[in-house]
């Protein structure tokens, strides 16, 4: 409902950072984001984990053609296989011919960000089946596991004609070394996180990010029908540093747009498609189209906070300014790709809003109404923040 670009992503049902790669007599298997997939948990009670592997190239960079009859995809525990995911050739015939559709439509271009800044496939052609022709690659996205107990690595094999080839990330679940406050005064709030249902798990820069609004006794984000940005209950609302550190940046002279809400009567497909249509717009002009007004914080160690979707001419902070948790940084607003006013708050190993890989915030002084318990945050829970 109140995404950045991750309704986008979805819709095109697409996963930053310098690559892995293992290569064997013509194959080469590449990850984005490359060394770590990091895992959230499903259920903290009951120890269930999950993980995403947003992104697998299997590269042909040998000289001959080569068909791919399976794809193994294993999480292992001390070296030991404890799950195993077989693709087959009709799966990765699938696969590739998604992933060519999307490369012809200008997609995978379009959406650089999802694969490490293009550096994922380097310009390669993708395949239209499970046999690569020299130069060719093809795409396995998006898979998701979920399990009990541990896990600490993930390893992708590639079954061919040729030689196996075979390539590892190492799975972590750690937080951020930084431990944040809540961004926002006052309170309470409704977000919207890592959870599969949600439109953030999906994007690479944002796995792990937060949107945050303000719900009314009735529900609602807002009030006398929401055309406009002052009738959302978050709107105007302090914006503060969730943790001390240095702005790296800062971006302003982004629009702010009316809130784009469905109409009563129309159908998903039809809202989605406005969605789809101004989020594109929006896309295309870079940075300042998709995260508007907005503040990155370095916190040292390569960890960055970003504070996006600000109130246009609120920005109270320049590059190079030192803050202290709690400083207000701007107000809560619409700009950039926003459907309504809203916080976007998002931790990664760059500062660079859209091209950097996720990383899960620790919390401190917050608490879930309604919980079992200390817990991740979820979709839908509502969080109350401490002093």
């Amino acid at each position: 409902m109140y995404s950045r670009y991750a309704l986008l992503i979805i819709a095109l049902l697409l996963g930053l950072a310098p690559l892995a790669a293992a290569r064997a007599a013509g194959l080469e298997i590449r990850f984005c984001p490359e060394q770590t997939v990091r895992t959230y948990p499903l259920d903290s009670l009951r120890g269930v984990q999950s993980l995403l592997l947003q992104n697998a190239a299997i590269v042909n960079v040998g000289d001959t053609p080569v068909t791919l009859r399976a794809l193994e995809i294993e999480l292992l525990r001390d070296g030991a296989v404890v799950d195993r995911r077989s693709l087959d050739a009709a799966t990765l015939t699938a696969a590739a011919q998604s992933g060519k559709g999307l490369q012809d439509q200008g997609m995978v271009e379009m959406l650089a960000f999802q694969f490490c800044d293009g550096r994922l496939l380097q310009q390669r052609k993708l395949a239209a089946s499970a046999t690569l022709a020299p130069g060719e690659a093809l795409l396995v996205m998006q898979q998701v596991f979920a399990w009990k107990g541990t896990r600490d690595a993930l390893r992708v094999r590639a079954l061919s004609n040729a030689p196996e080839a075979a390539a590892s990330l190492r799975i972590d679940p750690a937080t951020s070394r930084t431990v944040f406050r809540w961004p926002l005064a006052g309170g309470p709030w409704t977000i919207a996180g890592a959870s599969f249902h949600g439109t953030h798990r999906w994007g690479v820069p944002e796995e792990f990010a937060l949107d945050i609004v303000k719900a009314g006794a009735d529900g609602r984000t807002y009030r006398d029908g929401g055309r406009q940005n002052t009738q959302f209950h978050a709107y105007g609302a302090d914006v503060v540093a969730a943790a001390d550190g240095v702005v790296s940046s800062v971006i302003t002279g982004a629009k702010e747009l009316a809130p784009l809400l469905r109409e009563p009567g129309e159908s998903m497909q039809a809202y989605f498609g406005r969605v789809g249509a101004q989020q594109a717009t929006n896309m295309a002009e870079g940075d300042v189209g998709m995260a508007g007004e907005s503040v990155v914080l370095d916190h040292g160690g390569s960890e960055y906070s970003v504070y996006a979707h600000l109130k246009p001419g609120s920005v109270r902070v320049k590059p190079g300014d030192k803050l202290t948790a709690g400083q207000v940084i701007g107000q809560l607003g619409s700009s950039g790709n926003s459907t309504e006013p809203h916080l976007h708050f998002q931790v990664c190993d760059r500062p660079n809003v859209l091209l950097c890989a996720a990383l899960i915030p620790a919390f401190e002084r917050i608490e879930v109404a309604n919980s079992d318990g200390p817990r991740p945050l979820q979709n839908g829970d509502v969080v109350i923040a401490g002093d």
